[in-house]
């Protein structure tokens, strides 16, 4: 997680590459914080990988 001032949004948002994008994201306990997502025609047919805990935890995985 990183913190950054809402005057500070503008130049990274504006090179965030598709299919990222900003918006809102609600953390464990409850709160909503503005943060990266992804378009979701970028994820049809993914793979759910909430079950991990994360990217890292998913990717430490070993591949079948």
């Amino acid at each position: 997680m990183w913190a950054l001032p809402p005057e500070g949004l503008g130049a990274p948002t504006a090179a965030l590459p598709r299919p990222m994008a900003i918006g809102r994201v609600e953390l464990s306990d409850g709160t909503s914080v503005p943060g990266f997502l992804c378009e979701p025609a970028a994820v049809e047919g993914a793979r759910d990988i909430t079950e991990f805990g994360g990217r890292h935890a998913y990717t430490a995985q070993p591949r079948q």
